[in-house]
């Protein structure tokens, strides 16, 4: 018999969570996770949440689903900017077996009820995902019933991303040079890239442990793109963090951004899959 509670052991959630196979599911530590789920920060010192509510269905005992949501503490303006004005209502997390669709649908419909219906709801926003897996916050995939129940109950895809990885090694020198900027509150670094001392780009990386990184964005000067100064600054960074004892580096990118995606193929990272957020109005 299936039963919805919010009496629920995190371990238990921990497991659960990491028992799905998502290429953005590093391996982490229980204190780490823990700290990621319930009280999260982005990468400037930021909380993510106003509150978060967690729900939990057994069977018999045995967890076969659970879900996480609340209210963001900010929101994005028309120019992208951070406001404190703004709170969306976000589904975080939505996992459960993949033959217990029951399960989900008791664990949607509970998350529905109590964030109410009079605004747009949103599942799986990527900003909003979990620090010790940078962030992601996008559904993968391979999770098809779950994208299943989220399209059957209203919900539409918003954004769909490809997600890439890379294995690091020992890479050739680079003229561009790495002028690293201290690290935020959010294990997050700011890195300029520099050639005869005047800055041709940037990038943000997050450190998720000491040998794993995520590639938060990157660019080039306009002026200079095409001239293959993107593939020199990524191999500068590759290096640099290579020898701060980075293993492996993931990013991801729109998935209407060839050209980004062409990029990442060049520079040596794999292609995982896709993943999406949802949005219901």
């Amino acid at each position: 018999m299936l039963k919805i509670t919010d009496k629920v052991d995190l371990k238990d959630i921990y497991d659960f969570q990491l028992s799905f196979k998502t290429p953005y599911f590093f391996s982490v530590n229980f204190e780490e996770w823990k700290k990621s789920f319930e009280r999260d920060i982005d990468g400037e010192g930021r909380e993510l949440f106003n509150e978060l509510f967690v729900k939990a269905v057994y069977d018999n005992d045995k967890l076969v689903g659970f879900v996480q949501y609340g209210k963001t503490a900010f929101g994005f303006d028309n120019k992208g900017e951070i406001s404190d004005e703004i709170s969306y209502p976000v589904i975080r997390n939505l996992f459960f077996k993949e033959d217990r669709a029951d399960a989900g649908e008791l664990l949607l419909n509970d998350a529905m009820k109590n964030l109410g219906t009079d605004e747009r709801v949103y599942a799986f926003f990527h900003y909003f995902g979990m620090s010790c897996f940078a962030r992601h916050g996008k559904l993968f995939e391979n999770h098809a019933h779950i994208d299943s129940l989220l399209k059957e109950n209203g919900f539409e895809v918003e954004h769909e991303n490809v997600y890439y990885s890379s294995v690091l090694v020992e890479s050739e020198n680079s003229d561009v040079v790495i002028k690293a900027n201290d690290l935020t509150k959010g294990n997050q670094q700011y890195i300029d890239f520099k050639i005869d001392g005047n800055q041709v780009g940037g990038c943000e990386v997050h450190y998720l442990s000491d040998t794993t990184a995520y590639l938060r964005w990157i660019y080039v000067n306009g002026d200079i793109v095409g001239k293959g100064i993107g593939t020199k600054c990524m191999t500068a960074l590759k290096s640099f963090l290579f020898e701060k004892g980075i293993r492996r580096f993931d990013t991801d990118t729109a998935i209407n951004n060839t050209v980004a995606q062409h990029y990442y193929e060049k520079n040596s990272f794999v292609r995982e899959g896709v993943t999406r957020s949802y949005f219901k109005i």
